[in-house]
């Protein structure tokens, strides 16, 4: 197998929100918006499309191919900011020469050009709050992308670390697919609706009628570190939003925090 280590900007969600800490590339200091910005958002088309600082990672001989490949496959692409991990693709594609991305996506006014596929179930990235771990042995030199294999000292840190984590992301998956159950039931909405009646808890709207009531839905808040397997649901764990303000708060960093959302939309 071989790897990719690209050093980006420290963006929350890398789907095109503003900068979460002050810019540590040269590009992000010098006021431009960091073409990476949408580095782990899904297009139109199911792929997620990665772009690699200074157009790196274009020696597809060093990836495994030949020359006059156009692509390779089977490569591990890992995002680290001011040395520390933010996030890894697994089996991604690579490209000979970047790509526009496919849905015309821009970074201030510049076009984004991708060197890199992957599909949305092998991206993953690592929660804004659970970036702690730095990259061991931190290679030397302000690179923007390096190329690694098995032998690479930073492979094996990161081969090492990542078994723990991809543990968590596992858990993480049920957990969402139990939030999603509860948040579908009809007897959730009905305890969630009798409790706290026919108004947003982050926007405030209400409704008296049943027809336009029909634009609140439960959202499901319990926090990533509960043992959901274990969790009997409570009303506690509900809470009633309008269809905007759930949408929205399910591309927060915590879905279980409504006062975050509340703080964000002020």
């Amino acid at each position: 197998m071989t790897y990719l280590l690209a050093r980006v900007e420290n963006f929350s969600r890398f789907d095109g929100e503003n900068l979460s800490a002050d810019p540590v590339m040269g590009y992000g200091r010098s006021g431009k918006v960091p073409h990476e910005i949408h580095n782990f958002s899904v297009a139109s088309d199911g792929f997620i499309y990665g772009y690699l600082p200074k157009e790196g990672g274009g020696d597809l001989s060093r990836l495994g191919g030949y020359r006059g490949d156009a692509e390779v496959s089977n490569v591990t692409v890992i995002f680290i900011s001011s040395g520390v991990l933010c996030g890894y693709y697994r089996n991604a594609t690579v490209f000979s020469h970047p790509i526009r991305h496919p849905d015309k996506l821009e970074a201030g006014s510049s076009p984004i050009y991708c060197r890199v596929k992957v599909q949305p179930e092998n991206a993953f990235l690592i929660p804004a709050g659970n970036r702690h771990d730095e990259l061991q042995p931190r290679p030397s030199g302000q690179f923007p992308v390096l190329y690694g294999n098995e032998d690479s000292a930073w492979v094996g840190w990161f081969e090492g670390l990542v078994a723990g984590i991809q543990k968590t992301f596992r858990s993480e998956k049920k957990r969402r697919k139990w939030t999603n159950s509860v948040e579908r039931s009809s007897k959730a909405r009905a305890m969630a609706l009798h409790k706290y009646g026919l108004r947003c808890e982050c926007c405030k709207i209400t409704h008296a009628d049943n027809v336009r009531a029909s634009i609140f839905e439960v959202h499901h808040k319990v926090p990533y570190a509960e043992n959901f397997e274990t969790r009997q649901l409570k009303i506690s764990d509900l809470a009633v939003l309008c269809a905007n303000c759930h949408r929205m708060i399910h591309r927060m960093p915590d879905i279980s925090d409504v006062n975050a959302l509340i703080a964000y939309l002020k």
